[in-house]
């Protein structure tokens, strides 16, 4: 039998992307966190063990890290398996290993339908992408739907960019709208083609509708909020998207609809907390490689997510797992066990802090 420990505690007290609170030392909640899944090592002693956390954790934590697992830490970017960037270190035992070779795999080749404006996505978050966070602050994803034929769309409706208002118009209407100009407080009037995307004139910014706006891209400039923006995509009229729940699962390199059964707003979360899988199945592949198929593993999985190593293990062909895990999501807990209902569930990973805590075989 072989013992394996996976794990890796929340990010969120030490990611570059908190604002406000963040743990640059090795202590405080995040650090607590992380000596969890140290006193699970000490107390399970396994024969195998794996810890993942972001790259842009600080150099003290990775440092003191390093030191308390008695290993070097390895960075690999999940670019080099899956069609998004996505940077974290990982800490394993049983030697040193060579990098993934890089799949090049790109966004585009995991989208249902669309086209996007770069190679790779922005690294997955626990939240859906959406226009204001990819054009303006440079994160989450977004994907852009051609469209071809405008009359498709029943009706229309324009949207000021001042956001002052809505005029609606039904297709191919002409509208007389007033501007007023902030700085002169002058009125202006104009007349356009409601199939026209108005974006000839700097005072509306799309139209389409309501939930589905249109944009025009024209010379590689799409306006959004009034203010212009680079995108490399061809001339045309798009709508815009969040990434669907199946293209965040290819995202992470899961099967499709592996999250499937509970809200999308939660699979997204579940799905950004969460590992790429064929990174940890490259690790494994190397780390375990000796370990024949048949043999009993013994897994205790701290912060387990989605069950993502349970995923992993069975995909290197191993036949005889007993899985432990510790989660206090609950949704998450619900996509385990949808997809592996005989995960044995811990709850809490403070738990191991108990003095008669153990896993029994």
């Amino acid at each position: 039998m072989i013992k394996i420990l996976l794990g890796g505690s929340p990010c969120t007290h030490w990611s570059i992307a908190q604002k406000n609170n963040r743990e640059t030392e090795a202590s405080g909640q995040g650090w607590e966190l992380f000596k969890n899944y140290l006193i699970a090592k000490e107390k399970f002693k396994p024969d195998f063990f794996l810890y993942e956390n972001n790259k842009s954790a600080a150099a003290a934590i990775k440092n003191q890290i390093s030191k308390d697992l008695g290993v070097d830490l390895m960075y690999i970017n999940s670019a080099l398996v899956s069609a998004q960037n996505r940077e974290r270190f990982y800490a394993f035992n049983r030697g040193v290993i060579p990098p993934p070779e890089d799949r090049e795999i790109l966004l585009q080749d995991i989208l249902e339908s669309g086209i996007v404006d770069r190679e790779k996505a922005y690294c997955l978050k626990h939240q859906a992408g959406n226009a204001r966070d990819y054009l303006k602050k440079h994160h989450t994803q977004i994907a852009f739907e051609p469209i071809t034929e405008l009359s498709e769309i029943p009706h229309m409706r324009v949207r000021e960019a001042t956001k002052k208002g809505y005029t609606d118009i039904a297709l191919g209407d002409c509208v007389d709208l007033t501007y007023e100009n902030s700085k002169t407080r002058r009125g202006r009037s104009m007349k356009e083609k409601a199939n026209c995307l108005m974006t000839s004139c700097n005072y509306y910014q799309y139209c389409g509708t309501i939930e589905k706006p249109i944009y025009r891209v024209e010379n590689n400039m799409i306006v959004y909020g009034g203010k212009q923006y680079p995108v490399n995509i061809k001339d045309g009229c798009y709508i815009i998207r969040k990434l669907t729940p199946i293209e965040c699962e290819r995202l992470q390199t899961l099967p499709d609809d592996y999250t499937l059964g509970i809200s999308d707003t939660q699979r997204y979360k579940c799905l950004g907390n969460g590992w790429t899988a064929e990174v940890i199945i490259h690790i494994l592949r190397n780390t375990l490689k000796s370990i024949p198929r048949s043999e009993k593993l013994l897994v205790l999985s701290m912060y387990d997510g989605i069950a993502t190593g349970r995923y992993c293990l069975e995909q290197l062909g191993f036949t005889d797992i007993e899985y432990h895990a510790y989660e206090i999501d609950k949704y998450a807990k619900q996509i385990e066990l949808k997809n592996y209902p005989d995960i044995i569930q811990h709850g809490d990973a403070f738990e191991v802090r108990n003095s008669e805590w153990r896993i029994y075989e």
